[in-house]
């Protein structure tokens, strides 16, 4: 009988024990490389940049982009994960409170929410680049 009492709260406690350790994501070794940069560099952070209708951006990783507007390469991070960042198949509107500038915190690229901007120089640019096409070394 007391064998029973003793398995009961084991198994009501498992499930709990498998969420704890599922629910945390890894973060790709290039996305951390980016943080890093970003906190070692001691990158400034911006609310907004101007824009214009010639601007381009690539993906960087599905955490950031790199976006090249009128003053420049600025980094943009994205709150969460953006898997449409690399999925062109998806449409997704982008949303603007304004046309002419970005607002970090309230607009979005492909639908995902910019949380942070960076403008960088061409030098790191080029340097973010090479860290988010990195194999994973």
């Amino acid at each position: 009988m007391e064998l029973r009492y003793v398995r009961t709260p084991i198994l009501a406690v498992l499930p709990a024990l498998f969420v704890a350790c599922a629910g945390t994501p890894e973060i790709p070794p290039e996305t951390q490389a980016i943080r890093d940069y970003i906190e070692v560099g001691e990158l400034q952070e911006v609310d907004s940049i101007r824009t214009r209708p010639t601007d381009g951006w690539a993906a960087a990783t599905s955490y950031f982009a790199l976006y090249e507007g009128r003053d420049g390469p600025v980094l943009l991070e994205f709150s969460h994960l953006c898997r449409e960042m690399h999925d062109r198949s998806t449409v997704t509107p982008d949303r603007r409170y304004d046309h002419n500038i970005i607002r970090s915190r309230a607009d979005t690229l492909r639908g995902c929410r910019i949380s942070k901007m960076y403008p960088l120089t061409e030098a790191q640019a080029l340097e973010i680049e090479a860290l988010a096409n990195r194999d994973g070394s």
